[in-house]
Parts: structure tokens; C-alpha cells; sequence
């Protein structure tokens, strides 16, 4: 067979390099613009001074070729204010032709600029947010393209239980000593349950210890309020004749309940936390 010649093996080359060229310059014409959502937002730590979201960034490619982002920045707001932000501008994610890909970002919120900006916001159990931002990328014909994306859900706001003196009551009195019930009252404010690990509690009647204790793991359901009951066996010698007297008496007498608490609520992304209280409650017999 007799071989091609040199001119024309270069116009043969040249001509499907053309043609290759006209095809890709169609695939480049047919760019289409990708879209940009928020898939999921999931709470990924929380505790009583912040929490954080993370945000899952997903981005719709529909043309025949690959992309990549060249930046992602998004904004949390509430009631009109832009409380955290997230900036990546070199944050690079691949996106498959024809297919999606997803980009996790977390948005840390403080619950102090929240409680700043919003009034009455620490009086609440949740408040509205919303999520606004971009995705950057640079495509073909095109040029560097926004792809915004939005997003608004509830955000929880936690709260620690209130613990309290509900109640004093004298059950009986002699010359050997006394014996008191003490109510304490738990109330979990949240919209979500809890469950007290430990709770250290000490009682006073006029500066004067009449006991302290322990008590182990109670469960307090969303909004729930409990009351706990405590025996208190006090001799008359461990009273002093003037307490005795006073406790005895028919003037109400103050009493004072302070202690430690360790918590954990139904969610796993909150670690146990420990927190004091203090209540008073004056009690006629």
C-alpha cells in the first residue's frame, strides 16, 4: 500500500483537530448552570453557651463535563441580623458530570450574640433561622458564577432545670429530735427530656445545716416538673434547743436548699454539664 504523503497526513490531522475542536466548543455551548441547595442541616455540638450547625452544602451538576467550586460562603441569620458566618473562598469540591456532590460546613453560633440581637430570645425554648450564601465556581463561556442557596429551620435554645424548695413539712416532733420532708421541685424547660446523673443538696434553717445528700439519675421529660421527697432525722442534740424551738414554733422559719447538679439531655451531641443552685422558701409549721 502506498504511503501517505507528508502534506497530506498533516491536512488529515489538522482536519480532525477541527473537528474534535468543533465538537468540544459544542459541549462548551451547551454549559448549563449547576444549582446549589442545603440538603440537611444537623446539630453537630451544643451547650449552654453556643452551638453549632453543620450545614450540608449540596451542588447539582448537569452538564457533561466535571466541575469544581472554587469558594463557599454562607450566612446565619435571625430576626434580620447575620449572627455566624462561614467563609471557604479556596474550599475546593469536585462535582462528577451529569451527578452531585456534597461539601459539610459548620456555623458556630454563640448563644450571647443571639440573646444581644434578638429581645426576649433567652426567655425561649427555639427561635426561627435562616441560611443564606453562595456557592463560587468558574465555568466555561460562562465566567465565574454565584450559585445562592437558602435554607430556614428552628433553632433550639438550651436551658438548665430549675431546682428548687417546693415544700417543708414537720412530720414529728419530740424530745428525741425531729423529722422533716423536704420537697424539692426539678422543672426541665426544654423542649427536649433530660435525665439529672447526680444532684448534691444541702438544707439550712437559720445558717444551721440540718443535712445533706445525694440523690441518683431522674429522668425529667420536655417541659416536665418533678418533685422529689427527702426524709430528714434530726436529734434534738444535733438541733440545739434554740432551733428546736424555732422549728417547733409557730413564726416561719427560712429555710435555704443549695447544692450541684450534673445533667445530660436527650441529645447526644450535649456532654454532661454541671451547674449550682440555690433556693430559699420560708415555712410555717
Amino acid at each position: 500500500m502506498r504511503a501517505l504523503s507528508r502534506p497530506f497526513s498533516l491536512l488529515l490531522l489538522a482536519a480532525f483537530t477541527l473537528l474534535s475542536g468543533c465538537a468540544a466548543l459544542q459541549d462548551v455551548a451547551k454549559v448549563m448552570k449547576p444549582e446549589a441547595s442545603v440538603a440537611d442541616v444537623s446539630v453537630a455540638d451544643l451547650s449552654l453557651q453556643a452551638i453549632t450547625l453543620l450545614v450540608d452544602v449540596k451542588v447539582d451538576n448537569p452538564n457533561a463535563f466535571a466541575l469544581n467550586t472554587s469558594g463557599f460562603d454562607l450566612d446565619l441569620d435571625i430576626a434580620g441580623s447575620t449572627l455566624a458566618n462561614v467563609k471557604q473562598p479556596d474550599s475546593k469540591m469536585s462535582i462528577p458530570a451529569q451527578g452531585s456532590n456534597h461539601m459539610k460546613l459548620p456555623v458556630t453560633l454563640a448563644f450571647k450574640d443571639l440573646y444581644s440581637a434578638v429581645s426576649g430570645a433567652a426567655g425561649k425554648n427555639s427561635v426561627p433561622y435562616g441560611i443564606k450564601g453562595n456557592v463560587k465556581l468558574n465555568l466555561p463561556v460562562l465566567g465565574d458564577v454565584s450559585l445562592p442557596l437558602s435554607f430556614e429551620d428552628i433553632l433550639p435554645i438550651p436551658k438548665m432545670p430549675d431546682i428548687k424548695l417546693n415544700n417543708i413539712r414537720l412530720d414529728s416532733a419530740s424530745l428525741s429530735g425531729i423529722k422533716l420532708n423536704m420537697d424539692m421541685e426539678v422543672t426541665n424547660p426544654n423542649s427536649f427530656g433530660l435525665t439529672v446523673n447526680s444532684l448534691g443538696y444541702a438544707l439550712k434553717a437559720a445558717g444551721k445545716s440540718l443535712g445533706s445528700g445525694n440523690m441518683q439519675s431522674l429522668n425529667i421529660g420536655e417541659g416536665e416538673s418533678k418533685v422529689v421527697s427527702v426524709p430528714l432525722s434530726l436529734s434534738l442534740s444535733e438541733l440545739g434547743m434554740s432551733l428546736y424551738k424555732m422549728l417547733t414554733g409557730s413564726d416561719a422559719v427560712k429555710f435555704a436548699l443549695q447544692g450541684n447538679a450534673d445533667i445530660a439531655p436527650d441529645l447526644g451531641v450535649w456532654k454532661p454539664e454541671a451547674f449550682s443552685f440555690n433556693s430559699e422558701k420560708s415555712v410555717s409549721f
